[in-house]
C-alpha cells in the first residue's frame, strides 16, 4: 500500500498554532510530572535537554523530581525476563510514590515502535500500583523511524510503501514475536485475553483532522474500566491534536496510562523540535555494535567498507568459553588504538542465534551484552566519544561499563539517534555517548554519524 494513495483520500493535517506551547502550558497549569519508564536507552531519541536516570533509589528520584517536570528512568526491562521486568517497574513505582502523589504522576511506559516488549506484564504492574486508570493509551507512532499507524494498523514506511509491521523481521523476534499488525488484534494477542479486540477504542486520523481536540476529549471522557485506546497518527500534527484532547479529558479528572513509542513523549511533554545536534569535532572514538538486525548489519558493513578503521569481530564461542582471557586480549588492542589516536570498531558476529527457551535466549543475549560492557569497564585509555549500536548494548555499556547513574540528552545527532553527555560520576565524565538504536537509519547513517563527529561533515 502506497502512503501517497492513503494521503490523497484523507483530509490535510490539522495544524494548531503553537500546539506544543499550549501543551506545555497545560502541563504546568495541571502540575503534571511526566515520568518516562523506558525499556531500553533508545527512547530519548526525540527529545533534548532532558535528564536521564539509570538508578531509582528514593534519594535520586527526589533530587531529579524537584528540579524537573519531565525526566526519564531507564529500566532496560526489554533485556530481561517478564518477572524481572515486573519487579523493576514495581520497584520504581514504589519509590516514586515515596516522593510524589500518584495523582500528580503521568507515566509513559515507553517501548519499541515495532511492538516488541513486555506489554502485558508492564502495563498490569503499573496499573496495580498507580491505578485505577480509565484507560491505557497505545501509540506506537514514531516519525523519525517511519513507523505510522492508520486504520488501526501499524506500518513501517519503506520507499513510499506502507509495510504491515507483522511482515517485517521485528515480528519474528524470538522473545517478543507477534502475529498481528492490526492493533486491536495485537492487543488481544499480547494481553492474554485481558482485552478482546472488540473492546479496543480507536482514535481515527480523519476525525483528528476534521474535528480536532474536541473529538478526542469527548471520546476519552466516556472511557472507563481501563480500556485500551489506539491512537492513529501519520504525522506530529495528528499527535498534537490527540494530546490536546487528552489533556482536556485529564483536566476533568480522567486518568490514563500511556504505552507508546518515542514520538509521543516529545509531544505529550510539549517539547519543541530542535535542529540536529552538531558536536565539537572529536578525534578518537570507540564504536561498539551489538545489535544484529539487518539494518544494523548493512550500516556496519558500509562503515567498514568506506573507513580504514581498526576493527575486531567478537567470536561467540570465545565469549562463552574463554571469557576472561578474551576480554583482556581485546582490551589491549583497543587501548593501543586509542593511545595512537585511532578509532576502534568492535562488533559481534553478524549471523548467530541463541537456541532454547525464551528465558534462555534472553540470558545468552544478556551475557553477550555484559561481555561488551566489561571491555569498556577495563579500558585504560579514554576515548573522545563512544557510539553504542543496539538498545541492550547501549544500556549495559553505559551502566556497567561506564558506571553512569545520570546523563543529559543533548539532542539528536541524526534523526532518531540521541547523543548524551555523561554525568560527573561516570568513568569518563562529560563523555559524548551516542545511543544508536538497531532499527533506525539508512545504510549510510552509522558512517555519516562517524564523519559528523570526527570531521564536522
Amino acid at each position: 500500500m502506497l502512503l501517497n494513495d492513503v494521503l490523497r483520500k484523507l483530509p490535510s493535517p490539522l495544524k494548531i498554532p503553537n500546539a506544543r506551547g499550549k501543551i506545555k502550558y497545560l502541563n504546568k497549569m495541571m502540575k503534571n510530572k511526566l515520568i518516562v519508564l523506558d525499556d531500553d536507552p533508545t527512547g530519548c531519541q526525540t527529545v533534548h535537554d532532558i535528564e536521564i536516570l539509570m538508578v531509582w533509589d528514593s534519594s535520586s528520584l527526589k533530587t531529579v523530581f524537584e528540579k524537573n517536570d519531565v525526566f526519564y528512568i531507564l529500566t532496560n526491562s526489554r533485556a530481561y525476563s517478564e518477572d524481572t521486568a515486573m519487579s523493576l517497574n514495581r520497584s520504581i513505582c514504589q519509590n516514586l510514590l515515596k516522593v510524589s502523589d500518584k495523582k500528580q504522576l503521568r507515566i509513559i511506559s515507553r517501548s519499541d515502535s515495532t511492538l516488541r516488549g513486555h506489554f502485558y506484564a508492564e502495563i498490569i504492574t503499573l496499573a496495580k500500583i498507580l491505578g485505577p486508570f480509565d484507560g491505557v493509551v497505545i501509540a506506537p507512532y514514531f516519525k523519525e523511524g517511519k513507523r505510522l499507524t492508520i486504520f488501526d494498523t501499524h506500518y513501517i514506511l519503506e520507499n513510499g510503501n506502507l509495510i504491515e509491521v507483522n511482515k517485517t523481521e521485528y515480528s519474528k523476534d524470538p522473545v517478543f514475536g507477534y502475529k498481528n499488525a492490526y492493533l486491536p488484534a495485537w492487543v488481544e494477542e499480547k494481553s492474554r485475553g485481558l482485552w478482546k479486540k472488540e473492546e479496543v477504542i480507536s482514535i481515527k486520523v480523519e476525525k483528528l483532522r476534521t474535528e480536532g481536540p474536541r473529538y478526542v476529549s469527548e471520546i476519552l471522557k466516556k472511557v472507563q474500566g481501563f480500556k485500551p485506546i489506539i491512537v492513529n497518527s501519520l504525522c506530529d500534527e495528528d499527535m498534537e491534536v490527540f494530546v490536546l484532547g487528552l489533556l482536556e479529558a485529564e483536566k476533568e479528572g480522567k486518568r490514563f496510562l500511556y504505552r507508546t513509542a518515542a514520538s509521543f513523549v516529545k509531544i505529550r511533554a510539549g517539547i519543541p523540535d530542535k535542529d540536529l545536534y552538531v558536536p565539537l569535532k572529536q578525534n578518537t572514538g570507540l564504536i561498539i555494535v551489538g545489535s544484529y538486525v539487518q539494518k544494523t548489519t548493512q550500516q556496519l558493513h558500509y562503515l567498514l567498507k568506506t573507513e580504514p578503521l581498526e576493527r575486531l569481530e567478537i567470536k561467540l564461542k570465545r565469549v562463552f568459553n574463554d571469557k576472561e582471557s578474551y576480554i583482556n586480549e581485546i582490551v589491549k588492542k583497543v587501548d593501543v588504538a586509542l593511545k595512537n589516536k585511532q578509532t576502534f570498531v568492535i562488533y559481534t558476529e553478524r549471523k548467530y542465534g541463541f537456541h532454547g527457551s525464551r528465558i534462555g535466549q534472553l540470558k545468552k543475549s544478556q551475557e553477550l551484552s555484559n561481555f561488551l560492557a566489561e571491555i569498556v569497564d577495563k579500558l585504560y585509555e579514554r576515548p573522545d566519544f563512544i557510539i553504542a549500536k543496539g538498545g541492550i548494548t547501549s544500556f549495559d555499556i553505559a551502566k556497567k561499563g561506564l558506571r553512569v547513574k545520570k546523563a543529559f540528552v543533548l539532542g539528536q545527532i541524526s534523526p532518531g539517534v540521541p547523543i548524551w553527555k555523561l554525568g560527573r560520576e561516570s568513568k569518563y565524565p562529560d563523555l559524548l555517548y551516542i545511543v544508536f538504536p538497531g532499527n533506525v537509519g539508512e545504510e549510510k547513517t552509522l558512517h555519516d554519524i562517524f564523519r559528523k563527529i570526527t570531521r564536522g561533515e
